[in-house]
């Protein structure tokens, strides 16, 4: 019997094909080659705050890519293991570990569903930019992957995508009206941040901090008014009230011994 395709399956193909030599990094780590320098350096200020990397620390990076996260806390961190489900990815996670001349970054073929390490096994857990490719039921899974491998009181940073941003709602329409007139749009999934919340702590992980960006963007503004706005956004939005309903959301996640043994 054949088997049915995933979500999982579409991207792997997807990020498969984006592999190839005509993309550069840049396009597929960001998503775009014409990202804001300050968007980029505020992005990793946030990473870099959130992960607090030492000297002992056993990274994951679940969902690594091209591996774009590597060369911002390799020095600072004892070891970092790359896992992603696409070994085009992976080969140029490998080219880029060369390049850097990174010799405490290894790279794993594997999904973030079915994370192929004991429990407790790193200090901290990086996922970026992965979790609106899978669907919920994948999703929660790879939440509990992920706590799984985190040992006690060890740190969790999540790079999702907010379906209460303004984006995101304004995505929802505009495949709910793609789809109406017969055209195919692609299974990623925008999830609230009460989704998180709640699946996180299902499984002995508490949300303890959160940062977002992005309040005004959304598809239909030309790039010019985006520049613009998200220049705005950065210098003058300080509000968590207000940043809670950024597209680009951060989660610092907590892994809790309490939490593990309700579960």
């Amino acid at each position: 019997m054949k088997r049915k395709k995933t979500t999982i399956d579409f991207w792997k193909a997807w990020w498969d094909e984006r592999a190839k030599p005509s993309i550069s990094d840049r396009e597929i780590d960001r998503g775009s080659a014409r990202v804001l320098d300050e968007l980029e350096r505020r992005s990793k200020q946030q990473f870099l705050e959130a992960i607090d990397p030492k000297k002992d620390d056993l990274v994951l990076d679940a969902g690594c890519g091209t591996g774009a996260n590597f060369s911002a806390i390799s020095s600072s961190v004892h070891g970092i293991v790359g896992l992603d489900f696409s070994g085009e990815q992976l080969k140029r996670a490998e080219k880029r570990i060369a390049a850097d001349k990174l010799s405490n970054v290894k790279l794993a073929l594997g999904s973030v569903t079915q994370i192929d390490f004991g429990n407790s096994t790193f200090d901290k857990v990086i996922c970026t930019s992965v979790l609106q490719y899978l669907n919920d039921e994948e999703c929660e899974t790879a939440c509990r992957e992920m706590i799984r491998v985190c040992k006690d009181g060890g740190i969790i940073v999540i790079h999702a995508k907010n379906r209460t941003s303004v984006y995101g709602v304004l995505l929802r329409v505009q495949k709910f009206i793609a789809r109406r007139i017969g055209r195919k749009t692609t299974p990623d999934y925008y999830r609230p941040r009460a989704w998180y919340g709640k699946t996180l702590a299902k499984y002995g992980g508490e949300i303890v901090d959160f940062d977002a960006f992005g309040i005004f963007n959304f598809s239909p503004l030309p790039f010019s008014a985006v520049h613009r706005l998200l220049k705005l956004e950065m210098k003058w939005i300080k509000s968590k009230k207000l940043k809670a309903f950024g597209v680009n959301y951060k989660m610092t996640v907590r892994v809790t011994k309490a939490g593990r043994q309700q579960n």
